[in-house]
């Protein structure tokens, strides 16, 4: 599940019924169970010794939400003691969401609503008269807890990871709302720096009402660009990528098909173009090969042998669950008879290894890095040739995943990244859903993780040259880029 399907799937503001359960405290019981057993059968985070206190953390948040089944009357109570749960984890790609409306459609606010500062900080951008704050007033504490306490409590609960930048600037509106959230602690005072100084107010919490996530913009919608390339003014090149869609016979993976194709028959030209711009605003993953193509398409085949990737472990859970995902995505994907030679035979090899670690008795299939063995004298070097102009990345807080991927490619072939820092993933990758017993939702679940690579676990990419302006601005960010220096 990419961060922008667990976003909507958090706060959808469709007009669904809430689910008619009769035992909600027996449901909770019964998908946390689920979610217990589907890690602790499957994830790659039990088999890793590096992370020795993964299989306490999957207990202690069970036993969590058997508690809160005792008391859970609600679908609000069902709902967020499982977002709690996987939350705690702290990984992008371990994740909950449920189908149609969630149980955070009317909320309560204080008259006001509080962005991040890009400084673990919070700021007011709208307010009402009523609430008595002025806009651009900055939260000091609010009973006692900074702005950045407020918001881990709050939705680092729900969310995790709210030490990253992406996360504070997707989530953060929300901190000052109350969602019926019966897990975290209400707010009845806070502490404003103002203009005119500092100011505590007593809060008044009123409803929302029913248009108030449209109203007050709460959750943008996400960037959709469109799938292309085109050459600017000044002859640079401007290849946007919304996606690295993982199903090439998907309308997204037939669109990158063609991008590809585009790309190599205008290699020569880019090459020689004053800048190429790759824009990834949006782009929450998917396949990396397709970072991979454009990499050996524009630079050479020459290019993984001259930036080349740290060696790198690949460690799979070996488990039932996790092969037979593996074989229902080859059956599927294969059934219309377009799946490419190569990743037939990567499905292939990757049933087969953990088949085998399996019959053996292992919980873990380790694929150790392949070492590069120099050419012979003899033997003719494959192609490489760099643009001579400048490269720039563009991204945003939405990248994760194999756009993260693309990212560490393309900045060791030389590109430099612009735009805002980037999302950030752990080492657990390869995800497959879970659906719970009780069809409401379902999970996400990695299968296998990295040892030695080279961006930390949950570590973001910091732009070189950060833009402060409206993202989904394309004509500003065109105009900025052709400011930076060469």
């Amino acid at each position: 599940m990419s961060l922008w399907m667990v976003l909507i799937a958090s706060v959808s503001v469709a007009s669904a019924q809430v689910p008619t359960v009769v035992d909600w405290g027996e449901t909770l019981r019964k998908d946390a169970s689920a979610m217990h057993d589907a890690i602790a059968s499957s994830h790659p985070g039990m088999a890793n010794p590096d992370d020795p206190h993964f299989g306490a953390l999957n207990d202690g948040q069970y036993r969590l939400a058997l508690e809160r089944a005792e008391a859970a009357d609600s679908f609000g109570d069902y709902f967020y003691a499982l977002q709690h749960y996987l939350a705690a984890f702290d990984d992008g790609h371990l994740g909950f969401g449920v189908y149609g409306s969630t149980p955070d459609l009317e909320v309560k606010w204080p008259g006001f609503i509080a962005r991040d500062d890009g400084d673990k900080g919070l700021i007011v951008t709208r307010a009402e008269a009523w609430s008595g704050v002025p806009v651009g007033a900055h939260i000091v504490s609010c009973d006692g807890r900074d702005a950045f306490q407020i918001g881990d409590d709050r939705q680092g609960a729900r969310f995790g990871r709210w030490e990253l930048a992406s996360q504070r600037a997707l989530f953060g509106a929300s901190v000052m709302i109350d969602t019926g959230d019966p897990y975290v602690r209400s707010i009845q005072n806070c502490v404003f720096e103002t203009d005119g100084g500092r100011l505590a107010l007593d809060l008044e919490w009123r409803p929302g009402g029913a248009d108030f996530h449209s109203r007050y913009d709460l959750y943008p919608e996400p960037l959709r660009l469109t799938m292309g390339m085109r050459r600017l003014g000044d002859g640079s090149y401007w290849v946007t990528l919304p996606t690295f869609s993982g199903n090439p016979e998907s309308d997204a993976g037939r669109a990158l098909g063609a991008l590809v194709s585009q790309i190599a028959a205008e290699a020569d030209a880019m090459r020689q173009a004053p800048a190429i711009v790759f824009d990834l605003r949006g782009n929450g993953g998917g396949s990396s090969g397709w970072s991979h193509q454009i990499a050996e398409t524009l630079w050479g085949a020459d290019a993984f042998r001259r930036a080349p990737e740290p060696p790198m472990t690949v460690v799979w859970r070996a488990s039932e669950g996790n092969v037979q995902a593996l074989r229902d995505d080859l059956e599927q994907r294969d059934a219309n008879g377009n799946l490419s030679a190569d990743m037939r035979e990567w499905y292939r090899n990757s049933i087969a290894g953990l088949e085998a670690a399996i019959a053996r008795g292992d919980d873990r299939w380790a694929i150790e890095p392949s070492v590069n063995v120099a050419s012979a004298p003899d033997v003719e070097a494959p192609p490489y040739h760099p643009p001579t102009g400048k490269v720039l990345v563009l991204t945003d807080e939405a990248c994760m995943s194999a756009c993260l991927d693309a990212v560490d490619l393309w900045v060791r072939l030389g590109a430099t990244p612009i735009g805002r820092e980037t999302g950030a993933d752990t080492i657990y990758m390869e995800t497959r859903g879970v659906e719970m017993p009780s069809g409401l939702g379902r999970m996400s679940v990695p299968m296998k993780y990295y040892i030695g690579r080279e961006r930390g676990h949950n570590q973001s990419v910091m732009p070189v040259h950060r833009f402060d302006g409206d993202m989904s601005d394309t004509a500003a960010l065109e105009a900025w880029v052709a400011t930076l220096p060469h």
